[in-house]
């Protein structure tokens, strides 16, 4: 199965403190063994990294989440190319989301595949071609 995954999930899988990570983690385990495959926006890997850093406070933690998250080769990282920007900002500007948050879905509108999140807004302002899922959905 092929799809975005949203910034939180990883997140949320790599702090065994969250609320969600026994929800979250075994997504990631789908992915290391290439059950699941992620496109994902370069933003995500960013948001990640910097979330990761102030979570743990450690820059070395967060570096190299960083690189393992680069490595993985059942994700493909997508660039946010001046037109994949303005496609989103189109997007968000219709249904009233961040701007992350509408980059996020508007890869996953490109790609034709599923997001995965647990975005609860994301999930209500996606547009209706958008399948939102989230980790149970991948059980």
């Amino acid at each position: 199965m092929k799809l975005v995954v949203d910034s939180n999930v990883f997140i949320s899988a790599l702090d065994p403190n969250d609320v969600f990570h026994s929800q979250c983690y075994p997504v990631l385990e789908k992915m290391l063994s290439a059950q699941l495959e992620a496109v994902c926006p370069v933003l995500v890997l960013a948001e990640v990294t910097c979330v990761i850093r102030r979570r743990t406070g450690s820059e070395g933690v967060a570096a190299a989440v960083c690189h393992q998250l680069v490595r993985w080769s059942s994700i493909s990282w997508t660039d946010i190319t001046l037109d994949v920007a303005e496609s989103a900002s189109i997007l968000g500007a219709q249904i009233g989301v961040k701007g992350g948050d509408a980059i996020v879905l508007q890869v996953a509108l490109e790609y034709g595949v599923p997001l995965l999140t647990l975005d609860k807004e994301m999930r209500l302002k996606a547009p209706p071609n958008v399948m939102v899922i989230t980790p149970s959905d991948t059980a």
